[in-house]
């Protein structure tokens, strides 16, 4: 899933140290396919599921010690860890261990252990998954060793392993350890190509703002607007005008016909406030209000951007810092109040209540 994990870590600012997965409905998309390839992997095939990786696969988590319970855990001093284990040191396969700053690192050795670990996450499985991939941006690496490094262009690492297995000299132990590990990794790399052309047709599908896309994007980082400038991403966000047309774009009939969709006034918490164009090409600033006028100057102040969020990190570091906080939790706790908002109001025919 290397090449999948790096093409969504690519809109990742310099900010972020270019390892985070950003804050999008696309990657929340690709992260649930994730979760729910692996879930179902580890039941079709147990054998592949139960083998050692290579490396420990390790990542800062927010599960706690009171996160497990039961017979299959127990504590070890500040550590939770499974009675399951693995390998000839009888490594468990699951370890919970709080560092000297009180933050808890998950180790897991198994895909059967990361399975383990999602179901005890239950609805903070997207943000686990998210923390994991960040860590290990090369799972089929650390699951298999480096020379199965995600790589572009023709890759012989399968190919040369498989000779190996033929090769007469192992132990049928050895044989039947590189026989399980290969299966495992051609179900990776096939998950990872259907994985990478799913996400670029994603991709392709909106990389033009619609209406309704900005009207989305929007009410979104409005969500986290406040005037705790330690919390809250903006001071606020909204558009220059309450009103809609029957195509849903804010903006006048005759900017319409140049692409505008509308405009968007933005107060940032460490930066004057200032005004952004939402076009058929896409986002950028634009030349702000002038009083003179009372109209906006609706010439380009910057270059255009595809993504609205990707821009505000450009125009308010504060933004950038708070906005790579926020969880996928959230973001879905957002999503649900909306849809229940939409649901219990009364739908209406030609204007009347049905």
């Amino acid at each position: 899933m290397g090449l999948t994990i790096g093409r969504a870590r690519k809109g990742t600012s310099a900010a972020d140290g270019g390892s985070r997965i950003p804050f999008n409905a696309i990657n929340e998309n690709l992260l649930n396919k994730i979760i729910d390839w692996v879930t179902s992997y580890a039941g079709a095939h147990p054998e592949e599921s139960k083998l050692k990786f290579k490396s420990t696969m390790t990542w800062s988590t927010s599960l706690k010690i009171e996160d497990f319970s039961g017979g299959a855990f127990e504590q070890r001093g500040d550590d939770m860890v499974s009675t399951e284990t693995i390998g000839k040191e009888n490594t468990p396969c699951i370890r919970l261990h709080k560092d000297s700053d009180g933050l808890y690192k998950m180790s897991v050795q198994t895909v059967a252990a990361i399975v383990q670990v999602l179901n005890i996450a239950r609805d903070r499985r997207l943000d686990e998954t998210r923390a994991c991939l960040e860590a290990n941006p090369d799972p089929t690496a650390v699951i298999a060793g480096d020379r199965f490094s995600s790589v572009k262009g023709e890759d012989l690492s399968t190919y040369r392993y498989m000779q190996e297995i033929m090769k007469e000299g192992d132990s049928e132990e050895d044989t039947e350890q590189k026989r399980i590990t290969l299966k495992l990794v051609m179900h990776i790399q096939k998950q990872d190509v259907d994985l990478l052309q799913s996400y670029a047709e994603a991709i392709s599908g909106t990389s033009r703002p619609t209406p309704f896309t900005v009207e989305g994007d929007v009410a979104l980082i409005k969500e986290f607007c406040g005037e705790d400038e330690d919390v809250h991403v903006l001071e606020d966000i909204s558009f220059t005008t309450d009103h809609k047309f029957e195509n849903h774009c804010r903006s006048p009939p005759w900017r319409q016909i140049l692409g505008d969709i509308a405009y968007i006034e933005v107060k940032p918490h460490d930066e004057d406030p200032f005004f952004i164009t939402a076009s058929t090409t896409g986002y950028f600033v634009n030349k702000g209000w002038v009083k003179e006028k009372c109209d906006l100057d609706y010439e380009p102040a910057g270059e255009v951007n595809s993504n609205l969020v990707e821009l505000l990190k450009t125009k308010s570091a504060k933004f950038a810092e708070l906005i790579v906080r926020q969880s996928w939790d959230d973001l879905s706790n957002i999503k649900n109040k909306k849809q229940k908002s939409l649901k219990s109001k009364p739908q209406t025919v030609n204007g009347r209540r049905k």
